[in-house]
């Protein structure tokens, strides 16, 4: 039998967590007054709109204007239903809740559930959780897996570490269909899950055969895709091959180890930035658990936004051969370029990468360099540029320092502008002021370029279409202003919602607002004797009434009712309502007019709906 996960548990749950406690493991968030801000995890921005009220447990982004409670925050990032977001707080926030409800919600056993249990990303899930099951119980408990447990054993990591990644393998011989058709599944949905390869006869085949498989996960920790790595060298397969693009996965977003990495942060204070999924690990394996990896793929602005959003600092430690460092001068500038990251670099010797150096230097060493040695950027930058030159012969050398200088120009610290140009003035014996002059004239040169840039940013701009979801803030009339006003007042004074309530012909005049009214009065009724606004987004639902209570909550009206002020807001109310459905009634007549081609009435209809509209405005002027 279906049952929905109970009210008292539901509400247990949201009153045993603390929303701020819940967000900061997604987002690195900052007390200002008396909300917490970060950067919204819903859409990429440089300034951080996203808040957080602790007090009335709700957040609200002021650009994408998403919001809710905890349970909306949770449905949101990690694309859950309802009752699988319940499931999910209560165990981020340890709360603990009956099994059966834990089970029902696992199988789709629950009544109300919304439509997303059902749908494809619910269901891709699904597929993907299974099929890194299967993977991995072939490579630890079968034949078929013996090499690539061995290899792995080869590289250094051990069966503990081989669980908690959940690694495995992909066989030559195809298990993963036949697996899948015992299900009886959705063939529709495989061939969207990136699992599959799809044949001319229209057939599936897997994808990954004969590969240690590496499971992906977002940032909830689910899997989402996969990258599986040959066993053997191959002239015609490419040593690690990825997940296709996916309604669950996309690789310019996605960071392999950031679901475990971003907890590891607060401890660690800073993340750190490696090349291969291999690094990661080893790195794990020696007690770094705070490191990343892109997806075989330069670092992208999309992945640099999500590590601003868990940290403020960030060590770069890729390879230490020509490729890895060309890619660790890549990810400075990228990183560099949005001014918000404290960045360093944890240099290798002997061009040896972090699973190299650790398997020769050992894991306590790299344990202390990663926490010990870090260099600067400009530190990095002096060494790199240093590469493929003769700094004996006087072209490299002016060579390198137009390199050198304009990279020292792009730093605002004076202490450490000034050290870099005492140690060149030492080491190529020059006279510093010399040095001071050449970096005023690349400032000058620098500025001119931004700004140059900067006003062809802002022509491009005008010539984007903008996301209507990222628009400025809404300026609402003066109707609509009472009416926000009013229905504050009825939420939360218990006083004006006994007046509101005893004039029998009030109605709201815009819908949105009529209808919140009308489910407070049901929500007041529904037992809950005191307004408490996460609550009441749980009972409402419908994500753009939510959006305006979120509105509601978040603006800065006077805490103190004033009986002028709620008289006010009734008479603007009531004189407009009327007008209003005057003005929508004419409105529907002109539109069946215009269906019929009654030109005389389409005019005469014109001219009354431009008369109702002077009215309006003109009531609206005279308040």
């Amino acid at each position: 039998m279906s049952r929905r996960i109970p009210e008292e548990v539901i509400d247990d749950v949201r009153s045993q967590v603390n929303i701020l406690d819940i967000v900061e493991q997604y987002v690195q968030m900052h007390r200002s007054g008396k909300n917490w801000f970060g950067l919204c995890p819903f859409h990429t921005e440089k300034t951080a709109s996203f808040s957080v009220n602790e007090q009335k447990q709700i957040f609200n982004c002021f650009s994408c204007h998403r919001g809710g409670n905890v349970f909306k925050f949770i449905m949101e990032i990690e694309n859950l239903s309802f009752p699988e977001a319940v499931i999910r707080v209560a165990d981020l926030g340890n709360v603990t809740i009956d099994q059966e409800y834990i089970d029902d919600v696992k199988t789709g056993n629950t009544n109300g559930a919304d439509d997303e249990a059902n749908s494809d990303v619910s269901v891709l899930k699904d597929y993907h959780r299974e099929a890194a099951e299967l993977y991995h119980h072939i490579l630890v408990n079968t034949q078929l897996g013996e090499e690539a447990l061995n290899y792995l054993h080869g590289r250094g990591l051990t069966d503990d570490l081989i669980e908690e990644f959940q690694l495995g393998y992909a066989p030559a011989n195809k298990l993963l269909l036949p697996f899948f058709d015992e299900h009886q599944p959705d063939y529709q949905k495989l061939r969207k899950s990136g699992l599959f390869v799809e044949l001319r006869d229209g057939n599936l085949s897997d994808r990954f055969r004969e590969r240690v498989m590496f499971p992906i996960r977002n940032a909830a920790g689910q899997v989402v895709a996969f990258s599986g790595r040959l066993l053997q060298k191959s002239e015609t397969q490419p040593k690690y091959l990825n997940s296709p693009e996916t309604d669950l996965f996309n690789k310019r977003d996605v960071l392999f180890n950031f679901d475990k990495a971003k907890n590891s942060v607060r401890t660690e204070k800073n993340i750190i930035l490696f090349e291969g999924f291999m690094d990661v690990l080893a790195a794990y394996r020696a007690g770094v658990k705070n490191g990343v990896a892109s997806m075989g793929t330069s670092l992208t602005e999309q992945q640099v936004y999500t590590l601003a959003r868990v940290s403020k600092k960030i060590s770069i430690c890729y390879d230490g051969d020509e490729p890895g460092q060309n890619a660790t001068k890549r990810a400075l500038e990228l990183l560099g370029s949005l001014d918000r990251f404290e960045v360093n670099v944890i240099s290798l010797p002997e061009k040896l990468d972090p699973d190299e150096y650790i398997r020769k230097y050992g894991e306590e060493k790299f344990y202390t360099k990663v926490h010990s040695s870090p260099e600067s950027k400009l530190a990095f930058y002096l060494r790199y540029y240093e590469q493929g030159r003769n700094l004996d012969n006087e072209h490299d050398q002016l060579a390198y320092l137009d390199d050198v200088l304009k990279k020292i120009a792009q730093s605002t610290d004076v202490i450490e502008v000034d050290l870099y140009l005492n140690r060149l003035a030492q080491r190529f014996q020059l006279d510093k002021n010399a040095l001071e002059a050449q970096l005023k004239e690349i400032r000058s040169s620098q500025r001119k370029k931004s700004n140059f840039q900067q006003q062809k940013n802002v022509l491009q701009k005008r010539s984007i279409a903008i996301d209507p979801k990222l628009q400025a803030p809404v300026h609402y009339s003066i109707i609509e202003q009472a009416e926000r006003l009013l229905l504050y007042r009825i939420l939360h004074d218990h006083s004006t919602w006994l007046k509101v309530a005893n004039i029998p012909e009030f109605s709201f005049v815009h819908e949105n607002y009529q209808t919140l009214y009308l489910l407070a009065q049901g929500f007041f009724f529904n037992q809950h004797q005191a307004y408490d606004s996460a609550a009441f987004l749980d009972f409402v639902q419908e994500s753009a009434l939510q959006e305006i209570i979120v509105s509601l909550e978040m603006n800065n009206f006077a805490k103190q009712t004033s009986e002028q002020e709620v008289s006010d807001c009734l008479k603007l109310i009531l004189q407009a309502s009327p007008l209003e459905d005057q003005i929508e009634s004419v409105k529907i007549q002109l539109a069946r007019a215009k269906r019929m081609n009654d030109q005389d009435t389409v005019v005469a209809l014109t001219v009354k709906l431009i008369e109702l509209l002077q009215r309006k405005q003109a009531g609206i002027s005279a308040i």
